[in-house]
């Protein structure tokens, strides 16, 4: 049930923050940034698809390996974003620089949810 809950929360997210770096892709431009994190949010949907489709297939660890690579390109495209528009100086970033730090969110709290899971599968073995 929370797989299900998390997935639409995460397809929601990826469509949200896709669609403000669509929208303010002039800024992304001007400060010679591509507009790659749109692309790599689209992946969040595909890391609890990941644990459950995974996890009856191969197994809970690679399940977890393949979810955190869904995960892991956006943490590091948004992290890069957030402090090119920090240092930018000016308000004209404060749009970007929220889809860069929502997106940066998003991508820890599903790394959380991937420890979530590490836990209750381990404790799940060991019980």
């Amino acid at each position: 049930m929370l797989d299900m809950v998390l997935l639409i929360f995460f397809i929601v997210m990826a469509a949200r923050i896709a669609r403000i770096v669509v929208r303010e892709s002039a800024i992304f431009r001007e400060f010679n940034q591509s507009r790659s994190l749109a692309v790599a949010v689209l992946l969040f949907p595909l890391g609890p698809i990941a644990l459950m489709a995974l996890s009856f297939r191969l197994g809970w660890l690679p399940a977890a390996v393949a979810a955190t690579a869904c995960y892991l390109p956006a943490l590091m495209i948004a992290r890069r974003r957030i402090q090119v528009f920090e240092l930018s100086g000016t308000d004209r970033t404060a749009r970007a620089q929220g889809a860069a730090t929502q997106a940066f969110g998003a991508a820890m709290v599903c790394f959380i949810y991937i420890a979530v899971f590490l836990v209750f599968m381990t404790v799940g073995r060991s019980v």
